[in-house]
């Protein structure tokens, strides 16, 4: 090749490690068109300052455009040393990390092998010469590097060999050093994308396994269920067997039907309790695992037109009373006669976990009302009117719980992923509660929010509804 004698460029560097922990990663800050456009006046000054040959910036565009283009990673491996090959007569090899941190030469069937192969490390020591060949590490992004199929040295995921017929100049070391960060953001990339698949491939035989050893079972428990209630039934006609007639038998006869009369009651209403949570967790089960949210990438509705009291306030209420009536919480459904009977067109299950979410905080979260010693929770539903505009009502699902206001502070944020408030501490959760509930309420086309109210706070959702019956 052609030297080019121009200094070479002081190398940026290196960005700082990122915080070891096992939270998810922030997404990226969003740095403005402002911000952009002096990078692309940096990198214009950069390149005039480089003076690179159009042979050299040739080599650079032939290599990202069959980047693109060549899809399986043998073919990437092959590019990243034919490119030099070809352009400038430069034999080059590529040794990349494998999944147990060896560094793998990755083209076995082309020459030349260096004598004494780079080893994992030598990957820290930077660019430099030894037994006549400049040795250059192959760097990958900086982010994402916890999702590669191995684990980099730093942000170094191999190395190029390159075997010069001449001494190289420093403006040549540069170049190729400037190529082999090329190599690596298209080899960082690359090897993102093929893990990428092998999670959606993972992922599709999940959910198909979960259909068939969780969700098809679960129709069998459901047979069980109504066999066990067939028996219960069973029973109880066996007790008014026993006592047809109104005479009932004395001594231990006597005491036999009370003890079978007491059995029946209890049972009869621990199954009843019982099935109502496995119909719930099945609710909940079906539709958060739905095949369709998977292969789409999102939740996907499936909506039907529904009472929403009867098919989602009612059914999650009585699912939380008792939980909260433990801790001393008073719980009341209010409801006035002419919002007895809205309906909405809504996916069951994802609404009532939408319900369920704000049951779940208000048991963590109830205290006393200030200044006073009750606790309560009320859970209310009404009709908006114009709530979606002229003539568009929308039915408001509210749970209001007894004490202390949330924070002017943290109010804006509370529909927010992964945030919690200063009131959470000492209570488990997550951060993603309110934040699905914006999710589902948002795909519904409805609204979510927070108000403090005397005495608690309330937080509701509003769904597009039907219009109020009229006369």
């Amino acid at each position: 090749m052609t030297s080019e004698q121009s200094p070479a460029p002081p190398a940026p560097p290196a960005p700082p490690a990122p915080p070891s922990n096992s939270s998810p990663p922030a997404p990226p800050p969003v740095l403005g068109a402002d911000h952009v456009s002096e990078r692309i006046h940096a990198k214009l000054a950069d390149y005039t300052r480089y003076n690179f040959s159009a042979r050299q910036i040739c080599a650079f565009n032939v290599f990202f455009d069959l980047a693109q283009e060549f899809d399986a990673l043998p073919d990437l491996y092959a590019l990243a040393v034919l490119v030099p090959r070809i352009l400038f007569d430069m034999q080059a090899e590529l040794y990349v990390l494998d999944a147990s941190g060896t560094l793998v030469r990755r083209n076995p069937d082309m020459p030349p092998f260096a004598d004494s192969p780079p080893q994992r490390d030598h990957l820290a020591e930077g660019p430099h010469m030894q037994d006549g060949q400049y040795r250059i590490p192959v760097r990958g992004r900086h982010a994402d590097r916890e999702s590669l199929p191995f684990t980099p040295v730093g942000d170094v995921l191999g190395m190029m060999v390159l075997h010069p017929a001449a001494p190289l100049t420093d403006h040549d070391r540069f170049y190729y050093e400037k190529y082999a960060n090329r190599v690596g953001f298209q080899l960082h990339n690359r090897l993102l994308h093929m893990k990428n698949r092998e999670h959606i491939r993972f992922i599709r035989s999940l959910v198909h396994d979960i259909g068939h050893n969780v969700i098809v079972p679960n129709m069998y428990f459901k047979l069980l269920f109504r066999q066990l209630e067939g028996k219960i039934q069973a029973m109880g006609e066996l007790r008014e067997t026993l006592s047809a007639g109104g005479r009932m038998p004395s001594g231990p006869e006597a005491e036999a039907i009370r003890q079978l009369g007491y059995l029946h009651e209890r049972l009869d209403e621990q199954y009843r309790e019982i099935y109502r949570h496995f119909l719930q967790s099945s609710l909940f089960l079906e539709t958060l695992l739905r095949q369709s949210h998977f292969d789409q990438g999102h939740y996907v509705l499936q909506k039907t037109e529904i009472d929403i009291a009867q098919r989602v306030v009612v059914p999650q209420l009585e699912r939380f009373r008792s939980r909260l009536e433990e801790k001393g919480i008073k719980v009341r459904m209010d409801m006035r006669p002419d919002c007895e009977h809205v309906r909405v067109s809504a996916d069951v299950g994802l609404i009532s976990q939408v319900l369920a979410n704000l049951l779940s905080n208000a048991v963590k979260y109830t205290r006393p009302t200030p200044g006073a010693r009750r606790q309560a929770v009320h859970c209310r539903i009404c009709r908006v009117a114009d709530a979606f505009g002229p003539g568009r009502c929308g039915a408001r699902v509210e749970v209001f719980t007894t004490g202390p206001a949330v924070s002017a502070a943290d109010t804006p944020h509370l529909f927010e992923p992964d945030f919690r408030g200063s009131n959470t501490l000492g209570e488990y959760g997550t951060g993603h509660g309110l934040h699905f509930v914006r999710e589902i309420v948002d795909l519904h086309g409805g609204r979510v929010g927070y108000e403090a109210q005397e005495g608690g706070n309330a937080f509701f959702f509003l769904l597009p509804c039907d219009s109020p019956a009229r006369d």
